[in-house]
């Protein structure tokens, strides 16, 4: 029973460990593409960008699920 209750404890700190760092990451980029980011993807439609994004948080994902193993 606890080692149930630890194991999805665990699972929710490396969730928000995963949030924090895809938001620090995606402020970063927007920050470093253009000044209108989410502009750009949310009235805009920019696909390209949106598909950076995407393959961004992917890429942190893949990274950070490899740490953790």
């Amino acid at each position: 029973m606890w080692k149930i209750i630890s194991n999805v404890i665990e699972i929710f700190i490396y969730s928000a460990v995963y949030l924090v760092v895809a938001i620090v990451s995606l402020k970063i980029l927007g920050a470093s593409i253009s000044s209108d980011f989410e502009k750009r993807i949310s009235i805009e439609g920019n696909t390209g960008l949106s598909i950076i994004c995407g393959s961004l948080l992917i890429g942190i994902a893949i990274i950070i699920s490899s740490v953790f193993k």
